[in-house]
């Protein structure tokens, strides 16, 4: 992975962090739309690194704590 791709994906972490720690009901699009832009970022990071386009399939839910 590219570190500036990387370093893109962190922000979009961070800002999705600062939305969710704010408590604006307002700002769930906002998250939908950081969340779409981080899941984007990384397929284009793997197909970068791969030469193949991300499976949906290798991405599962996290088993709940």
């Amino acid at each position: 992975m590219n570190i500036d791709v990387a370093f893109e994906i962190v922000e979009l972490a961070l800002f999705l962090a600062k939305r969710q720690a704010s408590g604006d009901v307002q700002s769930d699009v906002k998250l939908a739309d950081t969340l779409s832009a981080i899941v984007q970022t990384a397929a284009r990071a793997y197909q970068d690194h791969t030469g193949e386009a991300l499976d949906p399939s290798l991405i599962k839910a996290q088993d709940p704590i």
